[in-house]
């Protein structure tokens, strides 16, 4: 795993442990208090190549963020800026041209495709999920 997304902080994990909502990690290469108080609330990154295979309607976060959003007509909606996740589903946060932002649930009534190698998500525009 690394602490950057360049991949140059390299960090070898020891051991594991669950608590609760935490996980506790112990790096092999990190051994004081000091050195680990640095990490706090740091990125874990690993390489996309180490990510598990996901079904063909299923997306990393990663891969979603920064596609262009059209609605099914062919008008250009925004971008999206990120994902949000919560119990019921996902929310694409999109942005707009006039740097509004809107919140689209990720359902399949309204999602109608997600073409990661264009680069373009597709939505079902219902009345009043922009306003």
């Amino acid at each position: 795993m690394f602490l950057d997304e360049d991949g140059n902080c390299l960090v070898e994990i020891e051991k594991v442990r669950f608590a609760k909502s935490f996980v506790y990690i112990k790096f092999k290469n990190i051994q004081s208090r000091n050195d680990t108080e640095t990490l706090r609330n740091k990125y874990l990154y690993i390489p996309e190549t180490e990510l598990y295979h996901l079904e063909d309607d299923e997306f990393y976060h990663h891969q979603i963020i920064g596609l262009d959003v059209f609605s099914e007509e062919g008008l250009y909606i925004g971008k999206i800026i990120d994902v949000e996740t919560y119990p019921e589903n996902d929310m694409f946060v999109i942005m707009g041209e006039n740097k509004s932002t809107h919140l689209v649930p990720v359902v399949k009534e309204l999602i109608k495709d997600i073409d990661i190698e264009s680069q373009k998500v597709t939505i079902k525009v219902l009345d009043g999920l922009l306003d």
